[in-house]
């Protein structure tokens, strides 16, 4: 007997909305003492490598201060955790205030044509 039964074979879509670039900054989540390292920017979310995960959970709001190579001033930002992974967390930029955006938007801009992701 043959069995002519297709294989299931999962296949990782990237379903984001927004292109991603490499991207290297540093942040600051309000309840972690350590600094972290951004590795990935979109304008709706970064990557963030943190080597103590503990208490970060997909779903958890976080406050957070990067400091964008293209603004005098750190950026001070509400984000929820969306993936957490050996490496780091995942954030989704939540209730991004026009000058918020326009910060991350610009710096995007900037660094745009220089690494991108996907």
């Amino acid at each position: 007997m043959i069995d002519v039964r297709s294989q299931h074979i999962e296949v990782s879509q990237d379903r984001r909305q927004y292109p991603r670039l490499e991207f290297r900054c540093t942040a600051h989540f309000s309840h972690l003492k350590e600094g972290l390292i951004v590795t990935d920017l979109s304008l709706n979310g970064i990557f963030v490598e943190v080597a103590d995960k503990t208490g970060l959970e997909p779903g958890q709001e976080v406050r957070m201060a990067i400091k964008f190579p293209t603004e005098r001033q750190a950026v001070l930002l509400k984000a929820k955790i969306v993936n957490v992974n050996k490496r780091g967390v995942g954030c989704q930029f939540l209730d991004l205030s026009t000058r918020n955006f326009e910060a991350i938007r610009n710096c995007f801009d900037t660094f745009k044509d220089t690494l991108p992701i996907g």
